[in-house]
């Protein structure tokens, strides 16, 4: 289906694949009173629209491979001329948060349903190369690149449509169309960040020499520039030691001086630098979702570059960031020259969630349903994302837990869907059928994938479905992934040497994951379960019971199930001692016993006395591998969900979650608070929470 009546897709002549090439796109265009003006847009890699000077949308949806997300906009347009301006950033590189695909634009202006204006005819178009520069490290990994801007270009007014533009051309695409599916975004403007502290800050002595790592060169797995080609060295500017000054009040910063601001909560979003240049000025915006010790902790390397740079002629400045990021606190480095009254905003890039009306009664429970409400429309704009910031990917299995937020905040199953579309609707050549890539929409740095993802779709469809949304269009696909672990059943109907990166949890459970990994194969009877429902295959469900019989048989010692056995030279099986605490629950949560069983009292007994966030495990085997946050202490939160233990589950939601809703006003990937402090997945305690109350009301 083509959303586009007349506009045809342009991009500046010969630049369509160029790495990292940012462009500029205006249309001049007569409104007549009483009309009802709507842009519809497609666009690569990543776009920012205004009309008349002012921000209207940041687009688009991210598409499966062989697609094209059409947004349709209101335009606010005044009656008589208005100029429509898009900014194009054609990255043409792989990143876990968009695709590679050629850099184009394609766009028509409605008036009442009439287009009158459309690229290919009424568009011109002028590179910005000299505004943005190209030549930069990417921004992290799984990212594309950071931003440099030089807004002494003489295109730094593009904007203004006062251009002759240059010479264009039509790519080829060869995609298809889709609506967008996911509702457009949230872009309020948050109060200014407070002010901190200011100072001064120096490079260290050995920052021009500071190693590379793999995430800033080129190789086989990461396409960006060679850093000795970059004219900008960010990363020795990552590289400073700071002193606050008290006679520094940061109203006035000089070179070598420094201010610092805090939000008081993690959001995500474009940053707003309003500052005036007193002289011509180099400067550096830093952002960071935490701290180390009094520093703004912006050179998280080698993670992320927390980082961007302006140059900068005399005048009054309001910037704003192209990429949206995460982040709690901002400051401000000045390389040279000098700038007075800078202040930071926040335009959130978020999902349209519902107001939050649930109140616990309980000040610990709201500030977490506050915080997984944050972590939850902060990660979910055209996908369920891991995090916001440091790789805005769409990664399987966090998305099977934040799916259960998505009824309570959203209302629907709307955004669910399209996001579970997207592994339907593509291919994927790399992979063997019936195998997803564990982390779309993008084009991984990396090939293969996790087996286990692929299963943690398919309870998440169950769920879904469950959800009130319709499973029927990817019958197709679940027959197709049944197919593919059908192929990997030994003799017993166990998966056996499963292919590719095999995670179970980020534990020593991820260390005994072959040849037979029995988590694996409980998680395989839920996928077996779900099909049978899903499929109306009641066989299915037989299977998974003689599965989980021999899960039994082969893995449970009669106090604990055992995390995995070998396959030893003879073709004899052996059952390995390691045990997890993940694979005891995943036990509960795949239904391979019965917990009213008195055969499993001890393990029940085990599990929800002492396996807990804070519990005593003093009566645990020494050797017995704890939880961890991701997907460990998740998944307990189903199984005493599971059990029926309500306060209980309240308790220790509390007690895990409520110093991270306290401390940053989201839920964080690590208990320790190492790597993101801004995780969707865990947005699915809001859920829990709901559960438990309802139950206790009763």
């Amino acid at each position: 289906m083509n959303f586009f009546t007349l506009a045809k897709p342009i991009f500046i002549k010969g630049k369509s694949l160029e790495m990292n090439y940012q462009a500029g796109f205006v249309c001049k265009f007569s409104a007549e009173p009483g009309k009802s003006y709507t842009l519809r847009l497609a666009g690569s890699t990543l776009y920012r629209v205004s009309l008349n000077g002012s921000f209207v949308h940041y687009g688009p949806a991210r598409p499966p491979h062989g697609y094209l997300r059409v947004d349709e906009l209101k335009l606010a347009c005044k009656p008589g001329d208005n100029l429509l301006s898009i900014e194009i950033a054609g990255y043409n590189c792989p990143s876990f948060y968009t695709l590679d695909i050629p850099s184009f634009v394609q766009a028509e202006i409605c008036a009442d349903g009439e287009c009158v204006a459309y690229t290919g005819r009424d568009f011109k178009g002028i590179s910005l190369t000299s505004l943005r520069e190209r030549i930069v490290p990417r921004y992290s990994y799984q990212r594309a690149f950071t931003e440099v801007w030089y807004l002494d270009s003489p295109a730094a007014d593009w904007t203004s449509g006062d251009f002759i533009g240059e010479e264009l051309e039509e790519p080829e695409l060869g995609r298809e169309y889709l609506e967008r599916g996911f509702a457009l975004p949230e872009y309020k403007l948050t109060a200014p960040a407070v002010f901190s502290r200011a100072g001064r800050y120096t490079l260290n002595e050995n920052s021009g020499q500071r190693s590379l790592t793999r995430y800033f060169i080129p190789s086989d797995e990461v396409k960006c520039f060679e850093y000795s080609d970059c004219p900008n060295d960010i990363l020795s500017a990552t590289d400073a030691k700071f002193s606050a000054d008290p006679n520094i009040d940061g109203k006035s910063l000089r070179a070598g001086e420094f201010a610092e601001y805090s939000f008081g909560h993690i959001g995500t979003g474009f940053i707003r630098t309003k500052i005036k240049v007193s002289e011509p000025s180099v400067v550096y915006v830093v952002f960071a979702e935490k701290r180390r010790g009094d520093d703004i902790f912006y050179a998280d390397m080698p993670e992320v570059l927390n980082i961007i740079k302006y140059r900068l002629p005399a005048g009054a400045y309001q910037l704003e960031s192209f990429e949206c990021y995460s982040f709690m606190y901002a400051g401000i480095l000045v390389e040279s020259g000098k700038i007075e009254d800078c202040q930071f905003t926040l335009r959130e890039y978020c999902y349209p969630v519902k107001p939050l009306a649930v109140k616990t009664g309980d000040d610990t429970l709201d500030r977490v349903m506050l915080a997984a409400y944050e972590s939850f429309r902060q990660n979910t704009i055209d996908c369920y994302m891991d995090c916001p910031g440091r790789e805005r990917g769409g990664w399987l299995c966090d998305s099977f837990f934040t799916g259960k937020a998505s009824l309570l905040f959203t209302g629907s199953t709307e955004c669910e869907r399209s996001f579970l579309d997207n592994f339907r609707l593509a291919h994927f050549p790399g992979l063997p059928s019936g195998l997803l890539p564990e982390c779309y929409p993008g084009d991984n740095l990396w090939k293969g994938s996790i087996p286990q993802w692929t299963m943690w779709y398919v309870m998440e469809l169950g769920e879904f479905g469950e959800r009130g949304g319709d499973t029927a269009p990817f019958n197709e696909l679940l027959e197709k992934i049944l197919a593919f672990f059908a192929g990997y059943e030994n003799s017993d109907g166990l998966l056996e040497r499963l292919p590719y990166w095999n995670f179970v949890e980020w534990t020593k459970a991820n260390q005994w994951v072959q040849d037979v990994n029995y988590p694996t194969n409980m998680l395989y009877c839920g996928v077996l379960r779900v099909s049978a429902r899903l499929l109306s295959k009641p066989g299915l469900a037989e299977k998974a019971d003689r599965i989980a019989a021999k899960i039994v048989a082969q893995s449970y010692d009669g106090e604990y199930f055992r995390d995995h056995a070998v396959r030893k030279a003879d073709g004899s099986l052996e059952i390995c001692p390691d045990r997890s605490a993940i694979c005891q629950h995943e036990a509960i949560m795949f239904d391979i016993i019965d917990p009213d069983a008195p055969e499993y009292a001890k393990l029940i007994h085990s599990v929800t006395n002492a396996m807990g966030f804070g519990q005593d495990a003093s009566s645990l085997p020494a050797e017995l591998e704890p939880l961890d946050l991701f997907i460990g202490y998740a998944v307990r939160v189903v199984v005493l969900l599971k059990l029926g233990l309500w306060q209980q589950n309240l308790d220790e939601i509390k007690a895990l979650y409520g110093s991270m809703a306290e401390k940053t006003g989201t839920l964080w990937e690590h208990r320790a608070g190492s790597a993101s402090l801004n995780h969707g997945f865990g947005s699915f305690t809001a859920d829990a929470i709901v559960r438990c109350l309802r139950e206790l009301r009763k």
